[in-house]
């Protein structure tokens, strides 16, 4: 019962915050990111990364329709804690960093989410260090570790 009071606040609070904020935010496609996600650092987060997916997107030539429904996929799969291969790789490749802002969530709420921005973050330390992009190998082996020391896999 406590829990279920907790969350409730939760929403009152992101469904308050989120009329404060949406005068501020603005999304080239007209998506009110404030109804699909929570908590607020999502929000923040699409309205953040979605010009880089939208360029991106150009890349692949998609329809306007399709690009709206990619972006309203990842917003909703951010929402719901999922990780989806294709998510990952979109934001893989615009703006890996942008994920960093994940580890301020709740890590036990949101634990797939913590471990995608430890994985972009443990492969720039790499090529920070290194000069080279960290391998597949490698990769899977840092989050073997993670894993052994965390108890959470990454799901891709």
């Amino acid at each position: 019962m406590k829990k279920l009071a907790y969350v409730l606040s939760v929403l009152f609070v992101c469904f308050v915050s989120s009329f404060a904020l949406s005068a501020e935010q603005k999304s080239a496609y007209g998506i009110d990111y404030h109804k699909i996600t929570y908590p607020q650092i999502i929000t923040d987060f699409m309205y953040g990364i979605e010009p880089k997916l939208i360029e991106y997107y150009d890349t692949l030539k998609l329809t306007e329709k399709q690009k709206i429904h990619s972006l309203n996929g990842i917003a909703g799969s951010l929402t719901l804690n999922h990780m989806f291969k294709t998510l990952v790789e979109d934001i893989a490749a615009t703006d890996p960093e942008a994920t960093f802002v994940f580890t301020k969530l709740p890590k036990d709420d949101y634990s797939n989410l913590h471990l995608l921005a430890e994985y972009f973050r443990q492969k720039k330390e790499y090529k920070d260090k290194y000069g080279v992009e960290l391998t597949k190998e490698e990769a899977e082996k840092s989050l073997k570790l993670y894993k052994a020391l965390f108890g959470k896999d990454y799901n891709h």
